[in-house]
């Protein structure tokens, strides 16, 4: 008997979420970015958060906001206790006691060690934060506390949202957003659908009449067996142009000046599928994560159906791994011992410039805040006044901005392909089985298979560039050009160098 096979170590299934909880804590500015992408009560709709948690984001987010907040608050008294002892130093020299001032500024003096024990701390709670979600098997939204219940839910919604709003800026480019990058979009070649199959005993058939959400619907239901791919997911929604969704009325807008909602009556999105309304449409998205969520496969179809003939207009993207941002500092490889090493070396470092800029700090995050809610507020007053060309669609996703294509390996661009492939091949077996069930001749659609599937083999190498079709219809993603890349993608958040780069626990924002 052959002894049993070991299981090779795994990728957790939530690396991603881990990768960008971990930024949270280290990086301040992308915790601020994820805070007031996600718990502000903002005007614009947010895009859909593919392979992560954002419960788990929001939590750590604001264990680190709340970290920073209270660290700042210490060292700002601090920073009032020196400059308080240093003029009073001052005064008691110019009085002629210099004992005093001496006494005044080795107190001052003083305060400086209390700032480094402070500063210290902070930056042990970061790397203690960090340590948990590399290498603890809890769970990243159990390891910080839970948030406001109301906020939760409204997050969690997110996850089966059935409207996407998209923007002006993305129409043209990517209005599937946060889906990532595009790596091909066509119509596929029509068949028809006109014909009844022929039954067993001789004779045809009655056709069953059916439409082009029942179709979505079935595919719905069997793609993820047609495929094999049992973490496929599917689900219908309706893609809105982002100053046309005022028109659904309060099914998607109950308050002009918040936010759409995410999930809206499913008649509403049914209906997208037969009737395009005034920019929305209904599309089935299909989506599939590699190991530990790293590349994201999706797939947006819609069924054109013009009696007798039918044909699919199919999207696909790929939502690359995390940029350098979200890569742990060289650091965290060592011991925990010298990780905390590390947090006495640069809470000695930073010691000075966290003491004396405590104030700044703090005003700058207020001043920030404050224009930022002037800005809402103004955008509010406008919608008030009736002012109705307001664009409420999102232009990407924090998810999508996280993504670099650079960091696309051979591993990540292999399972791309596998993925989109056999999603292809389930759209057409599945859609072969549909017309079977309601009785109809699949004998164009057979006829049409081999050229459907030509035409959507793709190849690329590193960056994406201009699509161009190649030998045997084969389309081919070459170098060069202008990327297909979604709009505001893999260009913020993701992005090495600057205040995008690595970010290492050790500064003081």
């Amino acid at each position: 008997m052959n002894a049993p096979m070991p299981v090779l170590p795994q990728y957790k299934t939530d690396l991603i979420t881990r990768q960008l909880c971990a930024t949270a804590h280290m990086d301040a500015e992308f915790a601020r970015e994820v805070l007031e992408e996600y718990t502000v009560d903002r005007v614009r709709s947010v895009g859909l958060p593919f392979g992560v948690n954002l419960v788990a984001l929001v939590r750590h987010a604001l264990v680190s906001a709340r970290r920073r907040d209270e660290r700042d608050r210490q060292l700002l008294a601090l920073q009032g206790l020196f400059v308080l002892l240093v003029l009073a130093a001052l005064g008691a020299l110019g009085q002629g006691s210099s004992g005093v001032a001496g006494g005044l500024g080795v107190a001052a003096l003083a305060v400086l060690p209390v700032g480094t024990v402070v500063v210290y701390r902070a930056e042990w709670a970061v790397r203690r934060a960090v340590l948990d979600l590399k290498d603890s098997g809890t769970s990243a939204q159990r390891l910080a506390p839970a948030a406001d219940p109301a906020l939760e839910q409204d997050l969690k919604s997110l996850r089966s949202a059935n409207m996407v709003v998209y923007g002006l800026e993305a129409e043209a480019q990517n209005p599937f957003v946060g889906s990532g990058w595009r790596i091909t979009e066509s119509v596929w070649s029509p068949f028809d659908v006109s014909k009844p199959a022929q039954a067993p005993g001789g004779g045809t058939l009655t056709p069953v009449p059916f439409t082009a959400a029942d179709l979505h619907h079935h595919l719905a239901k069997t793609m993820p067996r047609a495929t094999g791919l049992d973490d496929l997911r599917a689900r219908n929604r309706l893609y809105v142009r982002g100053p046309n969704v005022v028109s659904l009325g309060t099914d998607a807008l109950p308050d002009p000046t918040r936010r759409p909602l995410a999930s809206i009556p499913s008649s509403l999105v049914k209906s997208g599928a037969v009737h395009s309304g005034a920019g929305m449409e209904t599309y089935l998205c299909l989506w599939v994560s590699g190991d530990g969520g790293q590349v994201l496969v999706s797939m947006h179809l819609k069924a054109l159906l013009h009696l007798p003939m039918l044909s699919w207009e199919v999207a696909a993207y790929v939502l690359p791994p995390l940029g350098p941002r979200f890569k742990l500092p060289a650091e965290y490889a060592t011991s925990a011992s010298r990780l905390r090493w590390g947090a006495v070396l640069a809470a000695v470092r930073l010691t000075w410039r966290g003491v004396l800029g405590a104030a700044s700090r703090m005003l700058r995050r207020r001043a920030r805040a404050a224009e930022r809610a002037r800005t809402d507020e103004r955008v509010r007053r406008e919608i008030l006044k009736g002012y109705r060309g307001h664009d409420y669609g999102s232009v990407n996703s924090l998810r999508e901005r996280a993504a670099r294509w650079d960091e696309m390996g051979y591993t990540e661009r292999r399972d791309a392909q596998k993925y989109f492939k056999l999603m292809v091949q389930g759209v057409l077996a599945c859609t072969a089985e549909f017309l079977e069930s309601r009785n109809i001749d699949t004998a164009d659609l057979t006829h049409q298979q081999q050229q459907i599937v030509s035409l959507q083999t793709y190849t690329f190498n590193g960056a994406i560039g201009q699509v161009q079709a190649g030998n045997q219809n084969q389309l081919n993603v070459n170098q060069g050009g202008q990327p297909l890349a979604p709009p505001g993608g893999g260009a913020g958040a993701g992005a090495p160098g600057g205040p995008a780069g690595v970010v290492a626990p050790a500064g003081l924002t």
